[in-house]
């Protein structure tokens, strides 16, 4: 793993650190013995984050697709105005968000987002508890009931707004257009920026476009091919706005949208949005006449 990626994982488990611990009732200690202990869980986890990135059926959400969407946050965050210029526990979020939010992908399975953000509360809880035990055996406290513990933990959890804020831009990747249209709409700055670095890959140049469509076809290679093409194009239709009814197929199954863009912040928009939409309209087109983009034959 890249220097770079490594460092941005590492100060963001460390505010998270200091949130958790701002939530709970322990006193944040700041000692070797404490910060070695979380250290070596956090590193775990980023390994076991990166084991299951490098999973062989994965073409596309990969290790390189987190490292295009954080990309693509820097982006997006470069120069906004002050107003709604996010902090760094808001740039923390984003970058954890990055980091879990396809940590789970099965294609066959419909609850990867669900489940991406159990895994992140499961190594938020690992954190917490290991704050809480750590602040225990510093204060001598010898009165603890380890049954207690974990009770105690989720309900530390729970009340963190920046894990509940995390955990908010995993789930919202399960439904992308129309999160992204209420984020705009309520003006959640932080998760209309997340979703847009996650679907950046839309608004990008032709060839690199392809080549996301050719890995998402080997990731689907279970599909039958004509029955791929058909369902592809019809949640493709699905993310093209409405004002280009002249794309969108009269017979297409596809659910009924009110979204006017693709994207849901002024930057996105400005940058991805009229290339997101030839691009999707590309593939629409060669999908109906049953060709995929960069698909790799297979022979024998």
């Amino acid at each position: 793993m890249e220097c770079s990626l490594r460092n941005r994982w590492n100060s963001s488990v460390t505010c998270l650190i200091m949130q958790l611990g701002m939530s709970s009732s322990s006193t944040i200690t700041i000692d070797r013995e404490r910060l070695q202990a979380l250290d070596a869980l956090s590193q775990s986890w980023l390994e076991k984050i990166s084991q299951l990135y490098a999973e062989p059926h994965r073409a596309y959400h990969n290790m390189t697709h987190v490292q295009d969407v954080i990309a693509s946050l820097d982006f997006l965050l470069d120069g906004l105005d002050s107003s709604i210029a996010p902090t760094t526990r808001e740039v923390a979020i984003l970058i954890l968000a990055a980091f879990f939010h396809d940590v789970i992908y099965n294609p066959k399975s419909s609850t990867n987002e669900k489940d991406s953000a159990d895994l992140f509360l499961q190594f938020a809880s690992e954190l917490m508890s290991m704050e809480i035990s750590t602040s225990s055996s510093q204060q001598g406290d010898s009165t603890s009931d380890d049954n207690d513990e974990q009770p105690c933990t989720q309900q530390h959890i729970r009340n963190c707004i920046m894990v509940k804020q995390i955990e908010e831009c995993i789930i919202a990747t399960a439904t992308h257009i129309s999160s992204a249209e209420t984020a705009h709409e309520t003006q959640n700055h932080m998760l209309a920026t997340f979703l847009d670095a996650d679907m950046s890959i839309l608004g990008k140049d032709v060839e690199t476009y392809d080549k996301y469509a050719g890995y998402i076809r080997r990731e689907y290679e279970f599909v039958e091919r004509n029955m791929y093409c058909e369902k592809r194009a019809d949640i493709l239709e699905s993310f093209l706005p409405i004002l280009d009814e002249d794309a969108a197929s009269t017979t297409a199954a596809t659910p009924v949208k009110k979204h006017s863009f693709i994207y849901a912040t002024e930057k996105a928009r400005q940058q991805w949005e009229e290339q997101a939409r030839s691009n999707l309209k590309n593939e629409i087109e060669m999908l109906r006449r049953g060709v995929i983009p960069c698909e790799i034959q297979k022979h024998g």
